[in-house]
């Protein structure tokens, strides 16, 4: 079978029929052998006797999310290629064609495009005004800068993928992230990706409702996205932080007044320190939890592991705090004003400490290997 038309429903009744008749009316002219499924998230306003009636397959998703229907229907497909669009008619299922011969070309995914940056349009009042100035166009341009994904309008709902590459990958957003997850994993996966400039219109619904939440799907993009990209949230400013304490410590004791600069910085290059090992240890932890979901090629903390293990952690930290205290109750901390000599004890041992437990918890994350 050449194509396999995914449609999430729920509850749209006024327009589900218009979006019907399209894409027969695509099939036809096209003469493609395609197949129609209606992923239904619990409709029951009548959108299911209307499947019916078109005699359409129907796949009853229990779970409520966007991105549940979706999965559902991609798994009970069998086209070689896969085209997903809402049934609201906000989306032109006249593009059929457009989309086949797109990727037929040889991609493994062509993403629709709405926003003017690609090429694409939004008729008026087809897209709120906070989502068409500030929520798409931010996350679009987050996600080319730190996951290098070459679409300017990752949350289109229209796109055609390979059915064949994409049963290779697992996911897990159950919501509309589902739309970020399937472009950041077609990237790590090396896809063959492409995109399309296409219309928005104005959604045919009068009396049903978005099942857009803003804020809440705002947030949700936020956290996924903190947990897509800990290399440059988290483990470059971490090295960032640490390295200037060192370097200012490293400066000053070239210039012959190190011990001014520790009495007088003590608090600064201590808070400096301990942020950066914080971003650090959370780093890793989103690391290796964005490995795990398939986020990121895995491996990437390979060398850093072979190095720094659970053992080293704890002879190391161990160490540094017999030390410490060792020098405070000798009073061997001379160069220290007695203030300070407090503050330096504390701080050290403290995030020894923090280190200790942080690395039991990434051993335990990494227990599988």
């Amino acid at each position: 079978m050449n194509i396999s038309i995914v449609i999430p429903c729920l509850n749209e009744s006024e327009t589900l029929q218009i979006c019907l008749d399209k894409i027969k009316k695509e099939i036809y002219e096209t003469k493609l052998k395609a197949e129609i499924i209606v992923a239904d998230n619990g409709s029951s306003d009548g959108s299911l006797e209307i499947d019916k009636k078109n005699n359409v397959k129907i796949i009853n998703v229990t779970k409520k999310g966007y991105g549940y229907a979706i999965r559902a229907g991609i798994d009970a497909s069998v086209g070689e290629y896969i085209l997903i669009a809402d049934a609201d008619n906000s989306y032109d299922f006249n593009e059929l064609s457009n989309f086949y011969n797109k990727i037929h070309a040889g991609f493994d995914i062509v993403q629709g495009c709405r926003l003017p940056s690609g090429g694409g349009k939004i008729e008026k009042n087809a897209m709120p005004v906070t989502h068409r100035l500030i929520g798409n166009p931010f996350f679009s341009f987050i996600s080319r800068i730190l996951f290098k994904l070459p679409f300017n309008d990752v949350y289109c709902g229209m796109k055609i993928i390979r059915r064949e590459f994409f049963q290779k990958i697992d996911f897990f957003s159950g919501g509309m992230v589902w739309c970020l997850e399937i472009l950041i994993k077609s990237k790590v996966n090396s896809a063959k990706s492409s995109e399309l400039s296409i219309t928005l219109h104005k959604d045919g619904r009068i009396n049903g409702k978005s099942h857009l939440r803003t804020i809440s799907d705002g947030l949700r993009t936020i956290k996924f996205i903190l947990t897509c990209s800990p290399k440059w949230i988290y483990i470059l400013p971490s090295i960032l932080l640490l390295l200037i304490p060192t370097l200012l410590i490293i400066y000053s004791f070239i210039n012959g007044n190190f011990f001014i600069f520790i009495n007088n910085n003590l608090i600064n290059l201590f808070t400096s320190t301990f942020i950066g090992l914080q971003l650090l240890i959370l780093g890793l932890y989103v690391t290796l939890r964005a490995e795990t979901l398939g986020l990121t090629k895995g491996g990437q903390l390979n060398k850093f592991f072979n190095f720094f293990t659970l053992k080293k952690s704890l002879i190391i930290n161990f160490f540094i705090i017999i030390i410490i205290n060792y020098l405070y109750l000798n009073d061997l901390l001379y160069f220290l004003k007695d203030f300070n000599k407090n503050i330096f004890a504390a701080f050290s041992s403290l995030m020894s400490i923090n280190i200790i437990f942080s690395s039991f918890f990434i051993s335990l994350l990494r227990i599988n290997k």
